[in-house]
């Protein structure tokens, strides 16, 4: 066995997902192998030698006799070369050391010239990943980061993205934003914008949703109040500029620092340059298929940012726009709602089975479930009701099942079957990418869940140990068979999915992920108004005179974070005990404000 296949065997046990990445990778003739003259080898790029062609340990020495690290930090090296310097660091006793390299072709001419088996027990490759993904999954509060200088100088634009990503990520987590959440009118994307909004809450970010949602009956309404398909058309087009208009009047009263919306929310082009007099970045979701729904050719290059669950073809479509605001960021699960439960035995009588499915009646689902109809089978979702053949094993009468019921289907089944929806293939799609919500959602309740190969899983999961893929029906069916038989298989790999997804893919991870995308661009604009808004009591202090009573009374909100006339108000009204006399003048001053504005 070659060098290069021994590592990449290494690696494979150590870090699966990057070892199937590196599969498909291949050296370019610009990386160019010398030896140093100790007959070391040594990369070149773009006339830059990464190492000593003298002594590249000797030069390694240097670099580790510059690396102080605080006690409690994690070592975090950017750029990898041919790990020298990593070698010398590991020498001096150094451990739990991440990498950071920038170039994936580099680092497969890494494998094929360096044994890795020295780095693998205490070191964690990042390679080629955004630096935005690189942060939000290595928790980055402890690192202590140091770059190696000629990796720097072939790649300077991705060090100074993670370097800003950095500072902005931190000073995200130290500081409160106000984000604006617009959430759809209706569909699938709709729980994923309130797991966003829980996600950033739970992040200490103030935030607040357009709740179109709640006008989903009138907008139905509407359709339906004429059959001709013009006023329908006029309607429909009167309701969304309303909708649009209410956006950015609530947009403008919360004054937030972002502003992101969600695939299908009711923002139009002429929205979006209304927001912008807002002067914050605004951000979009498309939390769908972009082959199947294509409005985003109308919207995707007005929003400053376009997050998407599909990579390398949409991408792709994205470059040859012209566009250069495309951002690949997967779904992923909330575990405050997709957890373990503890079910009554009333509640597993009802959603137990060997086999369970929740999703909608797609054709290609509607094709290959007959073929399973032999196992102790329960169907849940919408559109079922049509197929006879089904009747026997839907539950719920077909109707939509909510988030709580979920959670209890994926705990109860031994087995889910996941198969992400087709509108024309018979079973699996086989150029099927995008990874669904369901897949992180059973993962989070300790689910165990049969899913269809998708081309982006084995960028999340290592497919076989953590995550079972099947390729077609007749292979679904046999690892149904082998997985009822093998409990304790089932159980170990539900446990490896849930471990993964905690630790890399909730929706706390994506938030974190975005805001460092996002602000990597705009930090030091935030900071500008974030300071403007702390310097308001200042202000105020210096108009009523610092030696003033007034002056004096109102020092006590400096620390405030955010400060207000009517946030004051609030806050002396929820106080007890006896109200000062600046106190009861404040108080008599908001009422004379707010009757004059029903006036």
């Amino acid at each position: 066995m070659d060098m290069y296949s021994r590592n990449l065997e290494l690696l494979a046990r150590r870090q699966p997902t990057l070892a199937k990445r590196v599969e498909g990778a291949s050296v370019p003739d610009c990386i160019q192998i010398l030896r140093a003259k100790n007959g070391k080898p040594v990369p070149k790029i773009s006339n830059i030698t990464l190492h000593s062609l003298y002594h590249p340990e000797k030069e390694a020495q240097k670099f580790a006799e510059n690396f102080n690290p605080e006690e409690g930090t994690r070592p975090a090296i950017y750029g990898l070369g041919f790990g020298y310097h990593i070698r010398e660091l590991l020498h001096e006793g150094v451990e739990d050391i991440l990498v950071v390299e920038p170039s994936l072709e580099l680092f497969c001419a890494f494998l094929q010239n360096v044994d890795i088996k020295p780095f693998l027990p205490t070191v964690k490759f990042c390679v080629a990943e955004p630096p935005a993904r690189v942060l939000a999954r290595n928790d980055f509060a402890d690192w202590n980061l140091m770059t190696h200088k000629p990796s720097a100088q072939i790649s300077g634009n991705y060090l100074e993205r993670l370097e800003k990503g950095l500072e902005a990520a931190r000073y995200l987590g130290e500081n409160k934003m106000k984000i604006l959440v617009v959430n759809p009118i209706y569909g699938g994307s709709l729980p994923t914008a309130h797991f966003c909004v829980r996600a950033l809450k739970n992040l200490g970010h103030d935030v607040e949703s357009v709740d179109c949602e709640n006008f989903a009956e009138g907008f139905s309404s509407l359709n339906n109040a004429t059959r001709n398909k013009g006023d329908q058309q006029v309607l429909s087009a009167k309701f969304m500029n309303l909708m649009g208009e209410m956006i950015v009047a609530q947009a403008a009263d919360f004054k937030p620092d972002l502003i992101l919306a969600l695939a299908q929310a009711p923002l139009g082009i002429e929205v979006i340059q209304k927001l912008r007099s807002l002067n914050v970045p605004i951000g979009f979701w498309f939390v769908e298929d972009f082959r199947s729904l294509e409005y985003w050719k109308d919207i995707g290059g007005h929003y400053d940012y376009f997050f998407a669950i599909q990579d390398k073809e949409f991408s792709s479509e994205f470059q040859s726009r012209e566009w250069n605001n495309f951002y690949y960021l997967p779904q992923a699960c909330c575990p405050d709602v997709q957890k373990p439960l503890a079910l009554s035995e009333e509640e597993r009588g009802q959603y137990e089975a060997d086999l369970s499915f929740m999703g909608a009646a797609y054709y290609n689902r509607v094709q290959s479930f007959p073929r399973l109809m032999d196992f102790d089978c329960k169907i849940w979702g919408t559109g079922w009701e049509k197929y006879p053949l089904f009747k026997q094993i839907l539950q719920n009468n077909g109707e939509r099942t909510s988030e709580e019921e979920c959670v209890k289907i994926y705990n109860s089944a031994k087995i889910n079957l996941n198969l992400h929806s087709s509108s024309f293939h018979e079973g699996c799609n086989p150029q099927g990418d995008f990874v669904n919500p369901r897949t992180f959602e059973i993962a989070a309740c300790s689910g165990f869940q049969l899913v269809d190969e998708r081309s982006e899983l084995a960028d999340m999961f290592d497919v076989g140990e953590e995550i079972i893929a099947f390729k077609d029906v007749e292979d679904l069916k046999s690892k149904i068979q082998y997985y009822l038989d093998h409990q304790e298989e089932r159980d170990q790999v539900a446990a490896k999915s849930r471990a993964r997804v905690l630790r890399e893919h909730t929706m706390e991870h994506r938030m974190v992920e975005m805001l460092a995308h996002i602000f990597s661009d705009h930090l030091e604009r935030f900071k500008a108004r974030s300071e403007a808004g702390s310097g308001a009591v200042e202000t105020f202090v210096e108009l009523a005179g610092p030696d003033s009573e007034l002056g004096r009374y109102l020092k006590k909100y400096e620390n405030e974070k955010e400060f207000s006339f009517h946030g004051m108000i609030d806050k002396i009204s929820e106080e007890e005990g006896k109200l000062s006399g600046n106190e009861l003048l404040l108080l008599m001053l908001g009422q004379v404000i707010k009757e004059g504005k029903q006036e």
